[in-house]
């Protein structure tokens, strides 16, 4: 028994080894500055199906009764994902896809893991890994609005706090799909010879820039309130 508990313990701090940040993110201070990095309008961007993951430590600070978009392509014709107060907002087919589900925690000390899945026909909300929220798909619709992170082209409101690895899939990817790569370090997509990162998009892994170190869909800073820091020791120990 005592061999087994030792194995567990190694296990745990391996994770939680592994998990330890490198570089940088992506750091908001919120509305009522008006900061975002701007990418160009892609149809690959907006498909389908699709899986949009980040890992955030955010607070909505609009107000209590409106909403921050962490990302979004156009809320009223495309897709977003942001929070309204503590709570877990998307949509994929502008304004009759809305769904709500998840509680994003506000404390700066804690960072999860959220994503968010269509596949055409359902929609699922994801933290840390686990389904937190399950729904029926409105009809599809798209945008040709740039896609904007730390806003939206028609949501213009800034959360405060950090965002880092925000990824872009063009597949639904499933709940084991998603915690397996939660943790996964960068990769060129070159080297990606197992298909892990198989239907990716677009991965920004803002290190003191707003590229997509996957494809070419780059990035532009744009406005005031936006900036990079240092990832924190503590960043993602909320995971379990």
């Amino acid at each position: 028994m005592r061999i087994a508990w030792i194995v567990i313990a190694l296990l745990v701090v391996s994770v939680s080894v592994f998990a330890q940040p490198s570089g940088q993110y992506l750091r908001l201070q919120g509305f009522p500055q008006h900061g975002y990095i701007e990418i160009p309008h892609d149809v690959l961007l907006d498909t389908p199906a699709m899986t949009v993951e980040a890992w955030v430590s955010v607070r909505d600070a609009h107000s209590s009764t409106a909403c921050s978009s962490i990302a979004g392509k156009g809320y009223l014709t495309g897709w977003w994902l942001g929070l309204c107060g503590t709570t877990m907002r998307s949509y994929f087919n502008g304004t009759a896809s809305v769904k709500i589900g998840g509680v994003i925690p506000t404390e700066p000390t804690v960072w999860i893991h959220i994503a968010a899945v269509t596949d055409g026909t359902t929609r699922k909300h994801y933290i840390n890994g686990n389904l937190v929220f399950q729904a029926d798909e409105a009809p599809r619709s798209v945008s040709t609005l740039p896609l904007r992170i730390g806003s939206d082209p028609n949501w213009d409101f800034m959360p405060e706090g950090g965002i880092d690895d925000l990824r872009i899939w063009k597949v639904a990817r499933t709940q084991d799909q998603i915690r397996q790569t939660m943790f996964a370090p960068y990769i060129l997509a070159a080297n990606d010879v197992s298909g892990m990162f198989q239907g990716l998009e677009a991965w920004y892994r803002f290190e003191g820039d707003a590229m997509d170190s996957w494809r070419t869909h780059h990035g532009t800073i744009i406005g005031t309130g936006i900036g990079f820091s240092a990832a924190p020791l503590y960043r993602r120990h909320a995971v379990h």
